[in-house]
């Protein structure tokens, strides 16, 4: 009895984290256990002898990929963490967009450099390119598809490779003819602007760009006083993704474009209650 409450224990975690955080990994997880555990229980139920016997070769296949499944989840669910522990050579100075073709080698790169570009501007992608992956963290490259606009599911790829996540927020920028915003936004991350460079308060609506209000926000607020904002709107501090400033500061903007609740933010900023 006590191992039948250990195994829908684990059952109910998983179900948990995947309500809490509908990835692929976690739903491949959230599978993998289940059919464990139901394969478990007719094991225990009918013995194993009897088992084969009844579904023979199928029984292979269904045990192989559970055990596949697991491995997934587990790989998915170590690999940002692994990406994250890489270093970078973030503390560089920021090298100046340049403006003529700059080669790019590796087995992965953006669209654009194989000459299926389509804005026609005069930023280098390809320096671009060499830029972000040798300078940039996980995080980094996130804030980047936010200050683009773009959403996560749009540019990360199953796998959750970092390059192949860069590639893909450089051809969908040039998609929608950002070249300009991409080499800004780039700039802006490797040189965040100083707190006194920034709005002021009483300038900040609801109609503010996205990057100025996540500026603003992690020049003013460490992770204790965005958990009190969040609190104060209503906001579940777990729900919001990720564990670090940055990933909380974006979370915490998405949540609230996506309900029309900016002015509410801006409203609690303005209080400082």
């Amino acid at each position: 009895m006590l191992f039948l409450f250990f195994k829908l224990l684990v059952v109910i975690v998983f179900l948990i984290a995947f309500l809490r955080r509908p990835t692929l990994v976690w739903g491949v997880g959230l599978l993998s256990v289940t059919s464990a555990v139901l394969l478990d229980t007719l094991l225990g139920t009918f013995g194993r002898e009897e088992m084969v016997a009844r579904i023979g070769f199928f029984f292979y296949v269904f045990s192989g990929v559970i055990f596949s499944g697991a491995a997934l989840w587990l790989w998915g669910l170590l690999r940002p963490r692994i990406d994250r522990a890489t270093p970078t050579s973030a503390t560089a100075a920021p090298a100046p967009v340049a403006v003529t073709a700059a080669p790019v080698t590796g087995p992965v790169v953006p669209r654009v450099l194989s000459g299926q570009r389509r804005d026609e501007t005069a930023v280098d992608y390809g320096m671009l390119f060499q830029e972000i992956k040798q300078r940039f963290s996980r995080e980094d490259v996130l804030d980047l598809a936010f200050d683009l606009n773009l959403e996560e599911s749009e540019v990360m790829p199953l796998n959750q490779d970092m390059v192949q996540l860069i590639a893909n927020i450089i051809d969908k920028a040039d998609e929608r003819d950002q070249a300009k915003g991409l080499a800004l936004a780039v700039e802006r991350i490797l040189t965040p602007p100083p707190p006194d460079h920034l709005p002021r308060l009483e300038k900040l609506s609801s109609d503010s760009p996205s990057p100025v209000l996540r500026h603003y926000l992690l020049a003013h607020y460490n992770l204790e006083q965005l958990q009190a904002v969040a609190f104060d709107l209503a906001v579940d501090w777990e729900y919001l993704q990720g564990s670090g400033k940055q990933a909380k500061v974006r979370e915490l903007l998405r949540f609230l474009q996506r309900r029309n609740r900016l002015d509410e933010l801006v409203d609690r900023l303005a209080s400082g209650a």
